[in-house]
């Protein structure tokens, strides 16, 4: 039943639209309740069949944990969502878009080879295209950022689609499962041109350096739902599409440690610029965009060291800060547009002591921040202190510097962090003369308070209670086929 959630996904799109396009404006409002309670039930699919059976032959751990993901923050994004969307604009098309691009987010999960992982990234991005325009009426710069991930996104699209290609001429089949015995004659650089090819096409969507220069004005634009499942939804799908995609490649083609050091070169470079990029940033969204880059370099350490080390705990890790990271910054994107729309800007000069004003709000954005900076008790510490363990149980000279240049980057998020939280937390003895805030009668919604709340809940509890660790030893080995049992 879970390997189905995708297709109940995608035909929620469809039976969505319909209701609201025959919904007067004041009902087509619950749209986003209607969604949130469609992704709730596919998520409970999952889950039921998890209790029911943990570990049937055959049994998709990856498939289950990225629909698991990306259910669960869709509905929290479809919540969030409700009554900032205007129910006289075509609202009607919004709702079913999301479900379509986390219909294939989650498919790609389950996909078992490398067409039908190709069809489900794209699946996955194309809505988002769209998504990002929607509000170009208040905000025309939208379509331009629309236009800019359009643009990259299909230069992407046809690289990785030329990798996959080359595979299946040189194997004669696209399944995983068959790929690394067909590939096991095959020309060491016709396997390392494929695996860059991958890499490049799918590095786009997951905005790794230098191919990330859409990211920020797309998140900063794009309605704060899109971008809370663009950053924790279907980056995550892509994310183990792109290891899946690798999963092709045989191992004794003795490439695996290059592929390796080319993701792990990837990841420290977007760890850094991102980090660098995001200093001194104005705009809080942007701030936001920046820190994904950076937190994306981190992931990909995780993997490049698996690859490079022939290390399944690189992998475990990866995946670990891959998960905490979609909730961290899900829930920090969420907290700040809601900054933003009671401040009358996304600057962050102009939201000083908003987060002492709104308590639930401001300690929810508090807690995701420390989880993105890595403090004890939260996800991100785990996450990072689980990277950090990579790096020096490969007992060798570089892993340990690839620790420490992860701990460097983590200091120099601190300088872009602190003063954000200094501002949105602390008042000051002076009011804020350039602040304007909307009058008291414009709370913020409490639907959006239930969200961030939920998410900061969930970014304390995997920190304190990580049972979640031995799940992703299991589908960490999805994505790395090469350990001996």
């Amino acid at each position: 039943m879970a390997s189905l959630v995708p297709f109940i996904i995608a035909v929620g799109a469809g039976v969505l639209y319909v209701v609201l396009r025959n919904l007067s404006p004041e009902g087509r409002k619950w749209g986003g309740a209607l969604t949130a309670l469609w992704l709730l039930a596919a998520f409970a699919v999952m889950a039921d069949e998890i209790l029911t059976d943990p570990s049937p032959p055959g049994f998709l751990y990856i498939g289950v944990t990225v629909g698991l993901v990306i259910t669960g923050i869709g509905a929290l994004a479809a919540i969030a969502s409700q009554g900032s969307i205007d129910p006289h604009g075509p609202i009607h098309l919004y709702y079913p878009l999301l479900l379509l691009a986390l219909a294939g987010g989650v498919a790609i999960g389950f996909a078992r080879d490398l067409f039908t992982i190709f069809v489900a990234v794209e699946l996955s991005a194309i809505p988002i295209y769209a998504l990002i325009a929607y509000g170009h009426r208040e905000d025309p710069s939208a379509i331009a950022a629309a236009m800019q991930y359009l643009t990259q996104g299909v230069a992407g699209t046809v690289t990785a689609l030329l990798g996959v290609s080359l595979l299946y001429l040189h194997a004669g089949t696209l399944s995983l499962d068959a790929l690394p015995g067909a590939l096991a004659g095959a020309p060491p650089s016709v396997l390392l041109l494929s695996a860059v090819l991958i890499i490049v096409g799918y590095g786009v969507k997951i905005a790794m350096v230098p191919l990330h220069t859409w990211l920020p004005d797309a998140y900063a634009k794009a309605p704060v739902g899109v971008t809370a499942i663009m950053v924790g939804a279907t980056k995550t799908g892509v994310l183990i599409g792109l290891f899946l995609s690798l999963t092709a490649l045989p191992i004794e083609s003795g490439i695996l440690s290059t592929v390796g050091a080319l993701v792990i070169v990837i990841a420290i470079v977007t760890m850094t610029v991102g980090n660098l990029l995001g200093l001194n940033q104005p705009d809080l969204r942007y701030l936001l965009s920046y820190s994904s880059v950076a937190q994306m370099g981190y992931i990909l350490l995780g993997f490049g060291i698996g690859l490079t080390y022939n290390l399944p705990f690189g992998f475990t890790a990866g995946l670990y800060y891959a998960i905490a990271y979609s909730v961290m910054k899900s829930g920090a994107f969420i907290a700040a547009d809601a900054f933003a729309r009671r401040a009358g800007s996304a600057e962050v000069a102009r939201m000083r002591g908003l987060g002492a004003a709104h308590p639930l709000l401001g300690l929810s954005f508090l807690v995701f921040v420390l989880g993105l900076i890595g403090v004890p008790f939260t996800a991100g510490f785990l996450g990072k202190l689980l990277l950090e363990q990579a790096g020096m149980v490969t007992s060798m000279l570089s892993g340990a510097a690839l620790a420490l240049i992860l701990a460097v980057n983590s200091a120099i998020s601190l300088g872009y962090y602190v003063p954000v939280l200094s501002i949105l937390l602390f008042p000051g003895r002076e009011p804020a003369r350039e602040v304007s805030v909307p009058p008291a009668s414009s709370p913020i919604p409490w639907m959006v308070l239930l969200v961030a709340a939920v998410l900061a809940f969930q970014t304390i509890y995997l920190g304190l209670f990580p049972e979640a660790y031995d799940w992703m030893v299991n589908a960490s080995r999805d994505l790395f086929p090469w350990v001996v049992p």
